[in-house]
Formats: C-alpha cells, sequence, structure tokens
C-alpha cells in the first residue's frame, strides 16, 4: 500500500468512528461543556473537521471560500471554550460527514498527482490530519470522563476493597552514558526535532507504573495531609483543593473506593497503574517514595534502551520532573504557535501513552504537556532514583 492510500484509509477510519460514536448523542450532550479546561463534543468534532479542510483546501489549494469565515469560532485562539457550545455549526452531522468525505477525496487526489507544495512530502500533512484527529479523540474521551464524573445518579453500587500495597521501586538500571533524543520520522512534532545526544548519568527507572495499590498506600498513609511530602507550590494548591483521591475515585457507602469513568462505575483494579493525577500530585507520590519523577530525557533512553523491560506502559500517561521547553536549533512547523505558546515554564511534560491514545503519538519521543494543576488528563507516574 502506498504511504497515500495508507494515510486516506486510516482517516477514514477515524472519520468513520466518530460519526459511529457520536451521532447517537443528543444535541444538549454535544453542546454542554462538562469541564472547564475542555470544549463541548460537538466542537470538537467540527474543529477536526474545519482543520482538514483548512490545510488541504486554505492552505495547499489557495481555496478559502469554504474555510475563511469559519476562524474566528475553529481555531481555538479565536474563540473561547464556554462560548464553543452556542455556535450554530456544530452538531450537523450531515456536514460533518460530506466534510470528512470531501476531506478524504481531496487528500486521495493531492497524494496521487505529484503535488508540488511542500506539506505534501511524503504525505507529511495526511500524517499531520490523522495524528490531530487521534488528540483531538483522545480529548473527547477526557470529555465523556467528565461527563461521567458530574452527572447526578441514583445508582448505588458496592466497591471490592483491595489491599494498599507500598511503593515498589525495582526497576530497569540505565547506565551512566550518551542517548539519542528525538525524533526525525515524518510523525515527530516539531518540539520532537533535531535528534541529538545528551549525556545522563547512572539511574534507576521503575519497570512498572505505580499502581492503584501503591497510590492507596500513600493516601492511607495520610499523603494528602502531610506537608513534607509536597513542594511548596504543590501545598498550596492541596490546601485550596482539599483532594483526597485521584479525580475519578469515589467511596461507596462502607467506605471502599471504586472507578466512575465513561464506562460507568466499576471495582479499582489494585494492580493497573493509577491515573487522574495532577503533577502536583505525582511529585507528592514520588517524594512519600523516597524517590523522584523521571526527566523526560530519562525516559526516553529507558525506552528506547529496552521498551520490553518498561512494563504497563500505556495504562496512563507519565508525568515528568521537567518543563516543557524547545531543544536547541528548534524551528516551529508547521505553523509558529504549534508549540512555541506552551514553551513558558508552566506546562510539565508528560511520556507514553494513554488507553485513548492514537498509534500516531505511541513514539518514544513524543512529548505531550499540561500545566501541574490538571488532573483531567488520564496521567499516572513512574518512579525513577539515583544509584
Amino acid at each position: 500500500m502506498s504511504e497515500s492510500n495508507e494515510t486516506v484509509k486510516i482517516l477514514s477510519v477515524l472519520h468513520k468512528n466518530l460519526i459511529d460514536q457520536y451521532s447517537s448523542y443528543s444535541e444538549q450532550d454535544l453542546r454542554t461543556q462538562y469541564h472547564p479546561d475542555l470544549s463541548q463534543l460537538g466542537w470538537h468534532l467540527t474543529h477536526v473537521a474545519f482543520i482538514e479542510q483548512f490545510w488541504l483546501r486554505e492552505v495547499v489549494l489557495g481555496d478559502a471560500s469554504r474555510t475563511k469565515g469559519l476562524h474566528q469560532d475553529f481555531f481555538p485562539e479565536f474563540i473561547e471554550k464556554s462560548k464553543r457550545g452556542n455556535l450554530s455549526a456544530i452538531a450537523d452531522f450531515e456536514q460533518l460527514q460530506a466534510d470528512f468525505s470531501d476531506t478524504e477525496k481531496l487528500l486521495s487526489q493531492l497524494s496521487s498527482t505529484a503535488c508540488h507544495h511542500s506539506l505534501m512530502n511524503n504525505d507529511y500533512l495526511g500524517w499531520f490530519l490523522i495524528q490531530h484527529a487521534e488528540q483531538h479523540m483522545e480529548t473527547m474521551q477526557m470529555v465523556l470522563q467528565q461527563r461521567a464524573i458530574t452527572a447526578i445518579t441514583d445508582a448505588v453500587f458496592t466497591a471490592q476493597d483491595f489491599d494498599a500495597m507500598d511503593p515498589d521501586v525495582a526497576g530497569l538500571v540505565i547506565a551512566a552514558g550518551e542517548h539519542e533524543i528525538g525524533s526525525n520520522e515524518i510523525l515527530a512534532c516539531d518540539n520532537e526535532q533535531p535528534v541529538h545526544i545528551v549525556t545522563l548519568p547512572e539511574f534507576v527507572l521503575a519497570s512498572r507504573m505505580v499502581s492503584n495499590a501503591e497510590y492507596l498506600g500513600f493516601m492511607q498513609a495520610g499523603g494528602y495531609r502531610r506537608q513534607e511530602f509536597w513542594s511548596d507550590e504543590g501545598w498550596q494548591w492541596n490546601r485550596d483543593c482539599q483532594h483526597i483521591a485521584p479525580e475519578h475515585w469515589q467511596q461507596d457507602d462502607t467506605g471502599n473506593w471504586y472507578s466512575l469513568s465513561a464506562q460507568g462505575q466499576s471495582d479499582i483494579e489494585a494492580d493497573r497503574a493509577v491515573y487522574g493525577l495532577s503533577w502536583h500530585e505525582a511529585d507528592a507520590f514520588a517524594r512519600y517514595a523516597g524517590c523522584r519523577l523521571p526527566h523526560e530525557f530519562e525516559w526516553e533512553a529507558a525506552m528506547k534502551s529496552d521498551s520490553a523491560l518498561l512494563l504497563t506502559t500505556g495504562q496512563a500517561w507519565e508525568w515528568c520532573a521537567n518543563t516543557f521547553f524547545p531543544y536547541k536549533d528548534f524551528q516551529a512547523f508547521p505553523y509558529q504557535r504549534y508549540s512555541t505558546p506552551w514553551f513558558d515554564g508552566q506546562h510539565y511534560i508528560m511520556k507514553g501513552s494513554s488507553p485513548f491514545s492514537g498509534e500516531s503519538v505511541r513514539q518514544p519521543s513524543f512529548r505531550n504537556f499540561y500545566q501541574p494543576d490538571k488532573r483531567h488528563v488520564f496521567a499516572g507516574l513512574r518512579l525513577a532514583k539515583q544509584l
């Protein structure tokens, strides 16, 4: 299969999945904002279609007739999240299907007719649009999670109790030395480039992500009440928010914990990776365990060294110790604001993936990033320490 046919086929499957999954939701569900940091489901759907039309028609073909009037509504920098659910253009699945079909046709034609636009080299734009759609599909799962958490329900759930565990810091020893960081592959974002060499001292990265049982141990040890486990900023956040557990954990009438997600109420699996944590909580747990969060270079070096030894990867995003920053000789692409606004020292790196992540981001070099107080992003942690 040629690369052009491959990207069209993948994008077609993503489009079908979006239509199939969300066409059954009510207009109210599609227009409701369930979390202040998340846009409405209907806006995400129409934004995906708009972005595909913008790049293929307006940028590559120079035809802005179908997109110019939509810039103010579907470029996120121009419209507040709280106002996006009121747009008349969202929740129209007939138009959405037409736009998706047109995108697939256009991409197929441009990829097969030797288009000389630089964005079509090696079918870059096709892969870029796939990654964009997959990232929004994961964000829409966050919306569904918040929809479940905020719903009023009379359903009674009796949770299966599980035992707390002490932190397990056994892991993979990475010898001191030079390691290659970044990627020049077609799927690599601008912030993953250029490839460069870093020198790291010897360190240990836990073979497994921190589990629900281990995090329960932190809670039972008074982790949320003990200032010594928290950074100054984290302790202030903790005092202000008064959290006592991961975001989606709920207690039944007997005090046992269970999970509330888009899939409903369920028992918490003790040995699965904990998620629903802010960076502050992840950092506090690492201190409680006598360890630290890994630098993203350590995580990437370990993954590239022997990914088979890093177990439970993909059960949740993994908070790292460092903030998002540009590599030396960074060049913004395909547009100036793709990464640069987030090099502000306020966004922390997450590595790995979640169960809802698309294949396009499941790369060792991929760099996700969020502010340290965010708990809705399917994130947990893996411990690191020096020898």
